[in-house]
């Protein structure tokens, strides 16, 4: 599948890799560490799904204390409130917009927190 943001639109290439490194600095803001995992995990239908816990560990705090459960739902909550992740996004798994996030290769993963995905 070719990437197309539509008719006009540009488009450049990131690394994911990079993302999931800004993803554990915790000199970001959590919100702003949430869009940055659903880029450095997405899969080619914009789905990064992580494992119970897994979302929270890798927000850590400085201390590398995951972080609790409400501080990530509320992480998540403030994402998809500024549209930097997709409503359906939960500490399961993040989404990312077709229109923010495509990517040709790579197969998509077996979502457990959206089982019927586009």
């Amino acid at each position: 599948m070719a990437i197309s943001f539509g008719a006009g639109s540009t488009w450049g290439a990131v690394s994911q890799r990079e993302f999931r490194r800004m993803t554990r600095d915790p000199r970001h803001v959590l919100h702003y560490r949430v869009h940055f995992a659903a880029i450095g995990w997405a899969d080619r239908q914009g789905h990064a799904s992580f494992q119970a816990g897994q979302l929270a560990a890798t927000l850590a705090s400085e201390d590398a204390k995951p972080l609790s459960k409400q501080s990530v739902n509320g992480a998540v909550q403030r994402a998809k409130k500024l549209d930097l992740v997709a409503s359906p996004s939960k500490a399961a798994c993040l989404v990312l917009p077709r229109h923010m996030f495509q990517k040709e290769k790579g197969a998509s993963v077996a979502c457990r927190a959206h089982p019927n995905r586009r």
